[in-house]
């Protein structure tokens, strides 16, 4: 029971020191009895409950199953005395029932075993991540093999005047290079829904609008206004309020992104090709009855009885 209840402490010790009421934290605790532990000499071992000894391992182990965010809340003495305080009351619960039998239940019996199962797998997931290592020249292979992953395409912040006909946007491109403000022109008069916000179209990188708005808004240098263009919308007035090139991250920059990801590529392939050699050497078996039987139920209709039977609910 022991093993059980440390891997359930694991798991869940996050959520009972970290639950939260509104906006404060609030830690749901058992102070331990110091008078009971007058016969544990030194700082290794903790708390005791009933055989079970809790050590200071034990603490800093389930002190790295805490999400990063919350453990600066136990670098300090009352936190980690909360933290303590914490395990041993769910240690408490733990040993209440399993002296209950609980422990014994068909459906608890499946969750602990599967919280088991999930522990050791992932367990197993970490000891492959941390044997990987991806070399210098398989690095700078992937790098030049996948270029257009580490290019920042160039892009450009712009306003524009949508309008329906030629002559109407001519009228006000007259208007803006005589000095009229192209922000208020473009509220007034465009019939884009960025009229609102003046014609602002933000950034955006080639691909993302009409092929000839796009390539009359990328031919523009800062501050300059177009000429009237025409796209399948209607006919524009762009004003380019900045731009911004393209650019390629050194392979020094790209290092360790491309470390994660050839890292995340291996586990892969590893995990596969493990999972193909247990299939063989744990003869692992699929009923493919279940799934048969599974389909023919969801495909078949409801009977006129359940139907009233649900009606009448």
């Amino acid at each position: 029971m022991k093993k059980i209840v440390m891997v359930v402490l694991f798991l869940c010790v996050g959520l009972t020191c970290c639950t939260k009421e509104g906006e404060k934290e609030v830690i749901r605790d058992t102070p331990v009895n110091n008078e009971s532990v007058g016969d544990m000499d030194g700082t290794d071992i903790i708390a005791r409950v009933g055989d079970e000894q809790i050590t200071s391992g034990d603490v800093e182990m389930i002190l790295s199953q805490i999400p990063a965010q919350y453990r600066p809340r136990y670098s300090t003495l009352q936190g980690r005395r909360e933290l303590v305080d914490a395990i041993v009351s769910m240690k408490m619960l733990a040993w209440e029932a399993d002296r209950r039998g609980i422990s014994e239940k068909p459906d608890v019996k499946i969750k602990l075993d599967y919280m088991i199962d999930q522990t050791l797998a992932r367990a197993l997931e970490e000891e492959l991540r941390d044997n990987i290592k991806a070399e210098d020249k398989d690095i700078e292979k992937y790098y030049k093999e996948n270029p257009d992953k580490y290019v920042t395409p160039a892009k450009v912040k712009a306003r524009h005047i949508l309008v329906d006909t030629q002559e109407e946007a001519e009228q006000l491109l007259e208007k803006i290079r005589a000095g009229a403000d192209f922000a208020e022109v473009a509220r007034e008069k465009s019939k884009c829904p960025s009229a609102q916000k003046g014609g602002d179209l933000g950034w955006f990188e080639k691909g993302k609008m009409d092929p000839a708005f796009e390539k009359a808004a990328f031919d523009l240098k800062k501050g300059e206004v177009s000429g009237v263009v025409k796209s399948s919308f209607g006919y524009h007035i762009i004003k380019v309020e900045n731009t911004k090139a393209a650019k390629t991250k050194t392979l020094d920059q790209a290092k360790k992104s491309i470390e994660r990801t050839m890292a995340k590529d291996l586990l892969e392939k590893q995990l596969a090709d493990l999972r193909d050699k247990i299939k063989g050497e744990a003869s692992v078996v699929v009923n493919e009855e279940y799934f048969t039987a599974f389909k023919k139920e969801q495909a078949s209709p409801q009977s006129p009885e359940k139907d009233n039977t649900q009606q009448g609910d």
